[in-house]
C-alpha cells in the first residue's frame, strides 16, 4: 500500500490571481481615461497657431546618428479660400475738398491772385413787358447767359449792378456763389451786390456807404474778404452813379469825391482794394477817382504826372485796384450784341503778390 504523500497548500496561487485582476483591471481605467482625453481634445480649427507644415514638422522622427528625416504623413487641414471684393472707386472731391486742400497745402500770406469782373445785367424789370426793352429776352433767360459768361470768363468776385432780387437768386442758383449784401439789406436794395466764390474766398465784413442816385439816397457795398489759400484779405468796392447830365452830372460828381474818400481810408489799412462799377463815366471816372485814389487799371492808362487815362476803346464799365498788378483784361461786347444787357462783360486777372 502506497505511503500517502502530504503536501503544504499552494498560497502563490491565490496571490498570482490577485495580481492579474488587478493589473487587468489598471488597464481597464488607463484606457477609459485616455479615450475621454482624446475625445476632449478639441479639433485643430484654421484660427489654431500651428500650421500644417509645423505639424508635419513635429511628428518628424530620426531613426539613427546620420539618418535622414522622416516625416509622417498627415492629412493636408483645410483653410477656407479668400474672396477678394472689387472696391467701388472713391468719390471724386468736391470743389470745397479742394479749395480745403489748397488752402492747407498754400503758404500763409503767400501771393494770390483775384479773378474779377463788373457787369451791369440790366435789371429785369427793363425787359418785361411795358418796360423800356421790350425786345431783349426775359431776365430769366438773360441771367442764364450771364452765368454762362462768368464761368468762360473764370470770374470768381463778380461786381454788379442793377440786379434784381429774382435775378440775384437764380445767378447764386446757377453759379453757387455767395453775395454781399445779396438780401440782406432787404429785396430793394440787391442792385449792387458783389457775388463771389465762397470756396476761394471767406467773408471777412461788410459795410456801405451812401451816395444820391438819381434824386435818392443809395448804399453802396463794402465787402472784406479773406483768400482761403493764404489767409490774406482785401476789399471790393462796387458802386453806380447817376447816369446824365444837368443834377445827375452833380451827384455823379459828388458820388466820386465819396468814393474817393472811401477808397483811401481803406487803403490806409494796408490791405488791396478792388473797385467795380458802372461808373457812367470815362476819362472823367479815371481822372476823377483813379488818379486822387491812386489806383491803377488793367486797361492802361498812368496817374505818373497827373492824368492819362487808357487809350479807347474806353467802357463806362471799370474794374481798379490799388496793392495789385494786372495781367489780364476783357472787355465782351457778346452782351450786347446778342442782347444779354445793354453793357458789356469786363474782368480782368489781378495778382497781389
Amino acid at each position: 500500500m502506497p505511503t500517502p504523500v502530504h503536501r503544504a497548500p499552494d498560497r502563490a496561487r491565490p496571490r498570482l490571481l490577485a495580481a492579474l485582476t488587478a493589473f487587468v483591471c489598471l488597464a481597464v481605467v488607463a484606457t477609459a481615461i485616455a479615450s475621454t482625453r482624446l475625445s476632449d481634445d478639441p479639433a485643430p480649427t484654421p484660427s489654431s497657431d500651428a500650421s500644417p507644415v509645423a505639424a508635419e514638422l513635429a511628428d518628424t522622427t530620426v531613426a539613427g546618428k546620420d539618418a535622414q528625416p522622416v516625416r509622417k504623413q498627415r492629412p493636408m487641414r483645410i483653410v477656407p479660400g479668400i474672396v477678394f471684393h472689387r472696391l467701388p472707386p472713391p468719390p471724386k472731391p468736391s470743389k470745397k475738398d479742394l479749395a480745403d486742400k489748397a488752402e492747407a497745402l498754400a503758404p500763409a500770406g503767400g501771393p494770390f491772385d483775384v479773378h474779377i469782373g463788373t457787369f451791369n445785367v440790366l435789371g429785369s424789370q427793363h425787359s418785361v413787358k411795358g418796360g423800356d426793352k421790350p425786345n431783349y429776352p426775359p431776365a430769366s433767360v438773360r441771367t442764364a447767359r450771364t452765368a454762362d459768361l462768368i464761368a468762360q470768363h473764370g470770374v470768381r468776385v463778380l461786381g454788379t449792378q442793377e440786379l434784381q432780387d429774382d435775378q440775384l437768386r437764380d445767378l447764386q442758383a446757377r453759379t453757387g456763389f455767395a453775395a454781399y449784401p445779396g438780401f440782406s439789406w432787404g429785396t430793394l436794395e440787391t442792385d449792387n451786390s458783389i457775388l463771389y466764390d465762397p470756396d476761394l474766398y471767406e467773408f471777412v465784413s461788410g459795410s456801405k456807404f451812401t451816395i444820391t442816385f438819381v434824386g435818392r439816397p443809395r448804399p453802396q457795398p463794402i465787402l472784406r474778404l479773406r483768400d482761403r489759400g493764404t489767409g490774406r484779405e482785401f476789399y471790393v468796392v462796387n458802386t453806380h452813379p447817376s447816369p446824365g447830365g444837368g443834377r445827375a452830372l452833380a451827384e455823379r460828381r459828388r458820388a466820386q469825391a465819396i468814393t474817393v474818400g472811401v477808397i483811401k481810408q481803406l487803403k490806409a489799412s494796408g490791405l488791396p482794394v478792388f473797385a467795380t462799377g458802372d461808373m457812367n463815366d470815362r476819362q472823367e471816372f479815371y481822372c476823377q477817382v483813379v488818379t486822387p485814389a491812386q489806383m491803377t487799371a488793367p486797361n492802361g492808362g498812368s496817374t505818373a504826372g497827373g492824368c492819362h487815362p487808357p487809350p479807347m476803346p474806353m467802357p463806362v464799365d471799370w474794374v481798379v485796384g490799388s496793392g495789385a498788378t494786372w495781367s489780364s483784361y476783357w472787355r465782351d461786347v457778346r452782351t450786347t450784341e446778342q442782347k444779354i444787357s445793354d453793357h458789356i462783360f469786363v474782368s480782368a486777372l489781378a495778382h497781389v503778390g
